[in-house]
């Protein structure tokens, strides 16, 4: 694996990232984070939650496999 490629999947997404990504609203991200529906943020500080690309594709992925 290419270290560019290692790079653009250890992205970080904010929650406007994910949404988009996603097509899902945000709070349809928190509610299915607390349902452990959706992949688990990382806490960044006290007030900054924020996504890897490689575990919101991986999402993505499984449902579409479903």
């Amino acid at each position: 694996m290419s270290t560019q490629t290692t790079q653009q999947e250890n992205q970080l997404l904010d929650i406007e990232a994910v949404s988009k990504l996603t097509t899902l609203g945000k709070s349809t991200i928190r509610l299915w984070v607390a349902q452990t529906k959706f992949p688990k943020p990382l806490e960044l500080g006290s007030n900054k939650k924020v996504w890897r690309l490689k575990d919101v594709n991986t999402y993505i992925e499984s449902k579409l496999e479903s």
